[in-house]
């Protein structure tokens, strides 16, 4: 059945654009329909943030053309976008966490009443505010909210803020960067019944996401991306999973989270009884050689502060932590580093690396006394020399071992941080999201590389919101709920449905 063109609101084709010594686009082709939700799926560096990034007002295009409603259009920049009917949601909140969610919506085009022949403006706030709350109505009955600082609210509604001022623009067309990204389980779903609601309402979403599952429960259609080329469109209900992941990575892969099957050795890890006020209620847990040890539970309930604690960031009140059967006394992450512990934690960019800095001296960061003369100068070639081996080893794509890190997608960002920890000899290492933000394709080697530590006697303890990641991964998992470990399952136990019960707090 042929589309009539009064329901295509974006038409864009053969668009291509170049960067110094990259060709992120080319001849990409995208077209959005009234009322649907296209899902804009492909590994990173398929072109997905490049091709939103032109269609916001962000970059500009080398060649193509857009079409809006028919119309040839040049996008000059965000503001252009926005009244074109172009309104983007960015994965990183843009939200002033100071102000209130009226004073955001409005931001940088208050409304105001011109007074004495416009020598005098005085600022609208009733009427800000009337317009605000007509939106926010949408969404939520109550709107106290309004005039609090958004900073004071949850992930869940300010999402919904960010929604709401993009609909005061007289949004047709929102595009929503990873939208759930920080929301809980439970947030996801409201999140998606006002993403239905707004396409009831006629308004189309261009929706980028990691979550495939998730995707399916939205989109009408998918546009596939690879290498910075348009692979295919193909309708939600023509396709599944596996299909998708194949044309995103350009091969098949088959049963993708899974744990090989390695022997089981001594205890590297115990925890015993470890408290922190408020926090944390005597944890108690183990690891053993081999291991792939797993964390469970919502949002809140203390997973992170664990893991964090473990790795000496956090300090604890009370307790015991063993390595190899020995108590160690770790008040600080160099007391973790020293007794075999690594942690890669949830946000790579802000506690894992440091973006600013070069591969090789990331790699090297953590064990600096390997690659220091006696004299403590250091030895420039030895650390070339060992981050150009662990880029080899791990598969990272970098141009070399000089460039900045922050310049290199998550999944390549993160086997970074893994190379760092590797290089100190650690035998525990602590995934606190592993793959978090990352695509199928870069999931998948982080999964192997993960598989091989184990595989070579390492132990892994690891935190994931993700639960069939989780359950496919981990050999034991344990469930938390407000602070406390309140259940073991081990991989056979272990089902969605039981594991949410005891997070949920369904025991109590």
């Amino acid at each position: 059945m042929g589309v009539e063109d009064d329901d295509v609101l974006i038409s864009m084709t053969g668009i291509t654009k170049e960067f110094p010594g990259v060709k992120a686009l080319e001849n990409v082709s995208l077209e959005v329909r009234k009322g649907e939700v296209l899902a804009l799926v492909g590994e990173n560096g398929a072109g997905k943030s490049t091709l939103i990034k032109i269609l916001s007002g962000l970059y500009r295009k080398d060649s193509g053309e857009i079409r809006v409603r028919g119309k040839s259009v040049e996008i000059q920049d965000a503001r252009h976008a926005q009244e074109l009917g172009i309104s983007t949601i960015f994965q990183e909140p843009t939200l002033a966490p100071h102000l209130t969610a009226v004073e955001n919506v409005y931001l940088g085009r208050e409304i105001y009443n011109s007074y004495l022949g416009g020598a005098v403006e005085i600022l609208n706030e009733k009427e800000m505010y009337r317009e605000t709350e007509k939106l926010y109505r949408n969404f939520f009955s109550t709107v106290e909210d309004l005039k609090r600082p958004v900073a004071e609210l949850g992930a869940l509604k300010n999402r919904v803020i960010e929604i709401t001022k993009a609909l005061s623009v007289k949004a047709s067309v929102v595009i929503m960067d990873e939208p759930t990204a920080a929301l809980a389980e439970h947030e996801r779903e409201v999140l998606f019944d006002f993403i239905r609601a707004l396409k009831e309402q006629g308004v189309s979403i261009i929706y980028v996401s990691h979550h495939l599952k998730e995707l399916f429960l939205l989109a009408d259609r998918f546009h596939v991306m690879r290498d910075g080329r348009h692979i295919a469109t193909v309708n939600a209900e023509e396709t599944d999973v596996d299909r998708l992941v194949s044309m995103m990575v350009g091969r098949e892969i088959s049963n993708f989270i899974a744990k090989e099957t390695v022997p089981i050795g001594k205890e590297v890890l115990r925890v015993t009884d470890v408290n922190q006020p408020g926090v944390l209620k005597n944890i108690r847990f183990h690891v053993k050689e081999g291991e792939i040890v797993g964390i469970a539970g919502l949002a809140g309930s203390g997973r992170t502060e664990t893991v964090r604690a473990v790795a000496g960031a956090d300090p604890i009140r009370s307790g015991t932590i063993e390595v190899n059967g020995k108590p160690i006394r770790i008040q600080s992450p160099r007391d973790a580093i020293r007794a075999g512990i690594g942690l890669l934690p949830e946000n790579r960019k802000l506690h894992g690396a440091l973006i600013e800095m070069s591969v090789s001296k990331n790699i090297t960061l953590a064990s600096m006394k390997q690659i220091l003369s006696k004299k403590f100068i250091l030895k420039k070639k030895a650390e070339l020399d060992i981050a150009s081996d662990y880029v080899k080893r791990l598969g990272i794509k970098t141009p070399s071992v000089h460039q900045n890190v922050r310049f290199l997608s998550g999944g390549n960002q993160q086997k970074v941080i893994l190379a760092k920890w590797l290089f100190t000899k650690p035998k525990v290492l602590i995934f606190d999201e592993p793959t978090v933000g990352i695509d199928v394709g870069a999931k998948v080697e982080v999964y192997h590389l993960m598989a091989e530590f184990v595989r070579n006697g390492g132990g892994i303890l690891m935190v994931s919101s993700d639960l069939p990641e989780l359950m496919g991964l981990s050999d034991r998992i344990y469930v938390m709920h407000k602070g406390e470990f309140v259940h073991e399952f081990s991989r056979e136990e272990a089902t969605e449905e039981n594991i949410m019960y005891y997070a949920s707090g369904g025991h109590k």
